[in-house]
């Protein structure tokens, strides 16, 4: 069975004569679904173009007699009008096939404004609800000259669709549907008497979704119109298993749930505590529930149907007898009686949509949130996989596509070979260590609470998908006092040897395509598991407790997975061992950044098992670990179809809350022997040796004398990946390298097998060989992107206050990334012309009515909290910059400050860069300064407490060494105010009495120039802070740049109105309540501004 289409410009439809000629034909098609174009039938007349037998119709006709489309579609397909123009051009409706739903848009394009008509018809298109979409009609415009066009007595580009559509279908992510079938072919469907040229104006475009299911597309041969219709065929969808999802909106009602929470009361009450084994107790109770929450579903939804369908019915009879007599009286009140019973039966439906969805959106609409961020989106690129290649030969049988998938990750997950414990015992034995305490031993054994059970529920975030038993987070959440102290029984029974249940070794695998990569081939594919969440709160206990052992043990040369590390950390330390590089000419080196195949899909059981016995973890915790990773099974979801169960023998599940922490924890092994290793020379910078770098499965590794080298680093990768199944990718490995001449790498490269390369793309960040490309390669490159989402998003319906929302979603996120880890900037030019952009986007290209600063304050005074970028580097800037000021990681600042003359706080407060000029001259050290010289009066207006006067008269070593006391450890209060403690307090801290005065000396200075009282704000949220300093960071600033501003115009008007001034916090408490009170009031186009005084004195309206 197939859903059928034509469309046809039939070049008018007035004429009866012509008219039953065109409709016979149609209905000889037997189509589902047929749109016609150039009726040209009035308005007054579209009455003419019904007829029941091709299906319900739906008219857009102008009022004169000329341009005109018309759809028909079968009743069965319950098709509605959801779009249509006023200039009858446009038509589009909404129709629904065995479930799903697509929209329907039929066109007639014009001759001339294609330009302006493609345009408006991409605003149209993108307001639509996100179904997949069937373009088609009459675009008189061919796509491509060469093949859609003849070349007779056309010159140029004539004849050629607009630029705007070529964005519309990139945008849409459309396809030329009979053009992908047939590649080559020159077929037309209208000859031009005009041009005496033929060209192929008529086509069909779909989403990409279809193209699996797409059957015959063909241009039909002209008969009775000058234009060729065309038939297109979409398969029906081949459902594998069903999967069933539990329905959400059951569970929001009260009854409902009452209900479900007696129903699992009265199971767990006649089951728990006898025979049957918990494990299987637990997975029942999933299926009585499921079952009882269909039936729920089922019943209401009959109840609602069943009273509509036998009014439809009755409607029915009396309308065929309302049509042998039109006259009847009784017929006819009878007739309105029934469609006012249907209209009540409707209510309730029309109601509930008002309550919830269009509510939402009435609340949501222009607001950040998921509302917005759909409408913003892109229309979703094809998860489709249409073909794949597999040893040269291009597959698109969907039946074998989805073999060849199960085929690949069978043997993906299958352990290759016999697996030699002892050895990894030896290895271990060189390479690991145990290193538990006791206190960590009680915590990872110690049973489960429910309280536990409770936090992590509680943490669950909504929107997820579910695993393979359907039940999402809602489940849990509202049944949490009936399901907690069960699930923590049954997790106990596990971390005690007891059995898991059947249900959480089962995963369903969905696979998203590698970003930038070949989608062709099969490797290139990300599986991520939707695993049940009763099991994701059982491993969310375990990495809780995990990952507090982990931040321990784990060297801080990983950054990932475990709280307060960040990317930021390792691209840091590339970008200064580049600049060192740079000016260690003599020293030859390599970045190599290590491509893993399948990391996490290939990490051998035994050997996870084997580590975490090594670092001393035994008990419930391991008991918990082996459950885990023994009997998995999963099914693949290809193209939405579920393949067959195959089991897994290797690998960590990506999506489980354990997986990163157990991959790197078997990570730090390598990691751990790459340091230990003697032969593999790391970046020396005295006595510090920079090596390695990790972020999950991404590693760079940096070591001079490359050719030296090289074979070693290859040789320890390739004995730990035959034991753990780390495999080293040569292919997609990669290398920088400095200070090398061609014959060197052409040699390291023959004899490595790594590609030498000019650029690469570390965790997000492209970074070359000259540190000078990465404001173009990033910042530049990223902007770009953003000015083009700038441009889609004007098309859309949005307010101006749903565009600045549309900033802060969007443009925001991508700039703060690179902000945190780049922060390369110089000079303000850059966020001058970003500010420019964002104004004319905001504004729409007119003239901006309100300052831009005022835009940005905080919602509280007034402002509509616009970001403000400038500030938003600064305040990265200036969370860099506290490395420099707590002076605790001494690695960081050895390889950063490899050549500075003095101590940070030195060039901090002393501006000693005015003596070392070349301070600056570092890409990260200059950018970093020249903010904090920028922002330095107003973070700390006197002489902070955190400064260290010995850092500032010390002479820099290569390697820092020693403690710098601050001047809060120096000082004490007194009445007086600050003073120095006595030598005899401060012996111990320092190295003698010349140290005593000079420290005394410069104390003296910096009380002359003021001495802060307190602990400024700045120390105390972001050098003493440990979360959320960006934000922090950034309202500090926010404050400080818009103290000008804190008197408004609008408040001046407002005490005008009112007669007399408003105090300060009085404003600020009603600023507050309008935010709360207006939450559900459209945004200010319908109002033409904001803060307008709602009720006037009578004087004032008199």
């Amino acid at each position: 069975m197939s859903l059928t289409f034509l469309t046809w410009n039939v070049n008018g439809l007035n004429e009866k004569a012509k008219r039953n000629k065109i409709w016979k034909v149609l209905k000889n098609k037997k189509c589902d679904v047929v749109c016609c174009q150039e009726t040209h039938v009035a308005k007054r007349h579209k009455h003419i173009l019904i007829n029941k037998k091709l299906g319900k119709e739906f008219i857009n006709s102008e009022v004169n007699k000329k341009r005109g489309v018309v759809i028909y579609a079968k009743e069965k397909l319950e098709p509605k009008v959801v779009c249509k123009d006023e200039e009858g051009r446009i038509l589009g409706i909404q129709i629904t096939y065995q479930g799903e739903r697509f929209n329907v848009v039929s066109i007639y394009a014009p001759n001339t404004n294609k330009t302006e008509f493609f345009s408006k018809l991409e605003q149209i298109l993108l307001d639509l609800e996100n179904y997949k979409l069937i373009l088609l009609g009459d675009l008189n415009g061919v796509p491509e000259l060469n093949i859609d066009r003849s070349e007779k007595n056309r010159k140029g580009k004539q004849g050629k669709l607009p630029k705007t559509f070529d964005d519309l279908q990139e945008n849409l992510n459309l396809i030329d549907i009979w053009r992908h079938k047939n590649p080559s072919e020159k077929q037309f469907t209208h000859f031009s008497g005009v041009h005496q040229s033929w060209g192929r104006i008529d086509q069909i475009w779909v989403s990409r979704e279809l193209l699996l299911r797409t059957g015959r597309c063909t241009i039909e041969p002209r008969t009775l119109s000058d234009h060729n219709s065309i038939f297109l065929e979409i398969k029906s969808t081949t459902l594998g298993p069903y999967r069933w999802r539990l329905n959400e909106y059951l569970l929001e009602q009260d009854e409902i749930t009452d209900k479900a929470k007696k129903a699992l009361k009265e199971y767990f009450d006649h089951n728990l505590h006898k025979e049957t084994k918990i494990n299987v107790v637990w997975d029942a109770s999933k299926a009585v529930l499921r079952g009882f929450l269909i039936q729920q579903n089922k019943y209401r939804k009959n109840l609602r149907e069943a009273k509509k369908e036998e009014v439809v019915k009755q409607l029915k009879e009396v309308e065929d007898r309302l049509i042998t007599n039109p006259g009847d009286e009784r017929y006819i009140q009878n007739y309105k009686l029934l469609q006012t019973q249907y209209s009540t039966l409707l209510n309730y439906e029309v109601e509930w949509g008002i309550k919830t969805m269009k509510q939402r959106h009435f609340e949501s609409a222009n607001k950040t949130g998921k509302l917005l961020a759909w409408q913003l989106r892109k229309k979703q690129k094809q998860k489709v996989i249409s073909k794949i290649k597999v040893e040269d030969q291009i597959i698109e049988d969907p039946s074998e596509v989805k073999r060849r998938f199960l085929q690949y990750y069978e043997n993906l997950y299958k352990r290759k070979e016999a697996e030699d414990i002892s050895e990894m015992e030896r290895y271990l034995e060189r390479n690991g260590k145990e290193d538990l305490t006791d206190e960590e031993k009680t915590m990872l054994n110690e049973p489960v609470t429910t309280d536990e059970v409770r936090e992590v529920i509680k943490r669950m975030k909504p929107g997820k998908a579910p695993g393979p038993d359907g039940l999402s987070q809602k489940y849990y959440k509202a049944l949490e006092e009936q399901l907690a102290p069960v699930l923590c029984s049954v997790i106990n029974n596990i971390l005690q040897g007891g059995e898991m249940p059947d249900s959480w070794r089962e995963a369903h695998i969905t696979l998203i395509p590698k970003p930038d990569s070949d989608t062709l081939n099969i490797s290139n594919y990300r599986p991520i598991s939707l695993l049940n969440n009763d099991y994701k709160i059982f491993t969310g206990i375990m990495a809780n407790r995990f990952k507090k052992y982990l931040n321990r043990v784990i060297h801080k040369d990983q950054a990932g997975f475990l709280p307060g590390r960040q990317i930021k950390e390792n691209v840091r330390h590339v970008i200064n061992i580049i600049e060192y590089l740079d000016l260690k000419v003599d020293t030859p080196a390599a970045l190599i950044f290590i491509d893993a195949e399948k990391a996490f899909d290939n990490v051998s059981w035994e050997f996870l098992i084997k580590c975490m016995e090594r670092a001393g973890i035994r008990g419930p915790f391991l008991e918990g670990i082996r459950a885990i990773y023994s009997n998995q099974r999963a099914k693949l979801i290809v193209n939405g179809n579920l393949t067959n169960s195959f089991k897994i023998t290797k690998g960590t599940r990506q999506g489980c809350p354990l997986s990163p922490l157990l991959f790197i924890m078997v990570l730090e092994v390598i990691l751990n022997k790459i340091r230990g290793t003697s032969g593999i020379r790391g970046i020396k910078i005295g006595k510090k040796e920079y090596k390695v770098k990790a972020y999950a499965d991404d590693l760079v590794i940096s070591i001079e004398e490359p050719l030296e080298r090289i074979n070693v680093v290859i040789g320890v990768m390739e004995e730990f990946g035959r034991l753990s199944g780390f495999k080293l990718n040569k292919t997609k490995t990669k290398m920088l390298v400095k200070n090398l001449d061609e014959q060197t790498k052409n040699k390291i490269e023959t004899e490595s097998g790594i590609k030498i390369t000019k650029k690469v793309k570390y965790l997000g960040i492209w970074l070359s060989t000259k540190n000078i490309n990465l404001v173009e390669d990033n910042y530049n490159r990223t902007w770009r992107e953003c000015k083009k989402d700038l441009d889609s998003w004007s098309r859309l319906y949005l307010s101006w206050e749903g565009r600045m929302a549309a900033i802060k979603m969007n443009i925001l996120p991508k700039m703060i990334f690179l902000f945190q880890n780049i922060p390369v900037i110089r000079g303000t030019t850059m966020f001058k012309n970003w500010q420019r952009t964002l104004s004319r986007f905001i504004w729409q290209g007119k003239r901006a009515r309100i300052k831009y600063k005022l835009l940005t304050d905080k919602r509280d005074r007034g402002g509509f909290a616009l970001p403000n970028l400038q500030l938003y580097y600064e305040a990265s800037c200036l969370c860099w910059v506290k490395e420099w000021i707590v002076l605790d990681n001494t690695d960081l600042l050895d390889l950063e400050g490899f050549n500075v003359r003095f101590g940070w706080h030195a060039y901090l407060w002393q501006d000693k860069a005015g003596v070392h000029k070349g301070f600056s001259n570092h890409i990260i050290r200059g950018a970093l300064l020249e903010v904090w010289n920028r922002c330095k009066n107003l973070v700390e207006k006197d002489t902070p407490l955190w400064l260290s006067p010995i850092d500032i008269l010390a002479i820099k070593k290569i390697n820092m060494e020693g403690r710098r006391w601050t001047y809060e450890e120096l000082l004490k209060r007194s009445e007086k105010g600050w003073e120095i403690r006595p030598y005899e307090e401060l012996k111990d801290k320092l190295t003698g009495w010349i140290q005593y005065h000079q420290i005394h000396s410069l104390w003296n200075e910096h009380k002359k120039a003021g001495m802060t009282k307190n602990k400024s704000q700045f120390q105390l949220e972001i050098i003493e802070g440990k979360s959320k300093l960006l934000t922090k960071m950034y309202n500090q600033l926010l404050d400080w740049d818009t103290m000008d501003e804190e008197v408004k115009e609008v408040m001046i008007k407002w005490a005008i109105d009112i007669g007399h001034p408003i105090e300060y916090e009085k404003w600020k408490k009603t600023m507050d309540q309008r935010h709360e009170i207006f939450s559900m009031c459209r945004p200010p186009r319908e109002y033409g501004k904001d803060d307008v005084p709602l009720v006037h004195h009578p004087n004032k309206i008199s």
